[in-house]
């Protein structure tokens, strides 16, 4: 990856739809963008590259129409369709890691195509993020990581990280969705195959307003209070437990195994699943 694929526009870039139908939209990029423009690429008016706005998933192609002031016409791109028009939401409940680790994670996460990290507090998590400032300038960093990675992998959407909670909490806040329990324990657990082919038995409507969680715990495996939170979500069939093995994961290779099964083999299939049914309805 040599550069960006696509560019971001963001809270220090200034856009105007002066007609207000989308048909004559500018883009005034602030410093960082304009730097990047002008004295990186070494644009020259007529140029034209890759836009998004990262919370709606909305893909531009900008061109340059003036060096000094910096300014930009922006066309979207009605053919190109983002990540945020996929289904279901992808996330990953996970016990916090230590340093450099996690933000390989991040990255692998990002351009895997998960939605929304939560970190969580269990019995045996070894890292506990700090609350109130200390998460927050934590979260500050994160944010530039996904910025950065997001714009390199061509990804038009914003991949999200919420505040620490409890397991329990976790759990709780997101009863309607479904999670797939990494565990270290293989009885009565499905093997990652045996899973999808579980989850695509589901009608390709149930998923629409859904996340689907991969759950992956501390390196010390899940405490007996740890799996007491599963019994309400069991007992509502919105679990379900996946075994990898005998193998024995650092929490580093499980957080990336976890990434991987939901962003390349689950969210792809059930993609393709829609698909089919969609070209059958037309």
């Amino acid at each position: 990856m040599a550069g960006p694929k696509i560019f971001w526009i963001d809270q220090g870039d200034r856009v105007e739809d002066l007609a207000g139908d989308s048909s004559n939209i500018s883009l005034y990029p602030g410093r960082e963008l304009s730097r990047h423009l002008l004295s990186s690429l070494r644009a020259k008016e007529g140029d034209s590259f890759p836009f998004s706005d990262p919370e709606t998933g909305t893909i531009y192609r900008g061109t340059l129409v003036s060096r000094e002031p910096c300014s930009l016409k922006l066309d979207i791109e009605s053919g190109r369709i983002s990540r945020k028009h996929f289904f279901p939401r992808l996330g990953i409940v996970f016990s916090p890691l230590k340093g450099d680790s996690f933000s390989e994670a991040l990255s692998m996460a990002v351009m895997a195509g998960i939605d929304i990290l939560q970190p969580v507090i269990s019995d045996r998590s070894i890292v506990r993020w700090p609350e109130g400032d200390g998460w927050a300038s934590k979260a500050k960093r994160f944010a530039g990581i996904v910025r950065e990675k997001s714009q390199l992998a061509g990804r038009a959407t914003r991949m999200r990280i919420a505040s620490p909670l409890s397991l329990r909490e976790s759990l709780k806040n997101r009863a309607s969705d479904v999670f797939l329990w990494f565990d270290e324990d293989s009885a009565g657990a499905l093997d990652p195959m045996k899973a999808i082919d579980s989850l695509r038995r589901f009608p390709i409507q149930f998923w629409e307003q859904k996340t689907i969680w991969s759950v992956v715990g501390p390196e010390g495996g899940w405490s007996p209070r740890d799996r007491d939170c599963l019994r309400d979500p069991e007992e509502k069939g919105s679990v379900f437990r996946i075994s990898l093995g005998e193998r024995i994961f650092s929490g580093e290779m499980a957080l990336l195994t976890a990434i991987l099964f939901l962003g390349t083999f689950l969210a792809p299939a059930l993609s393709r699943d829609r698909q089919i049914l969609q070209a059958g309805e037309g």
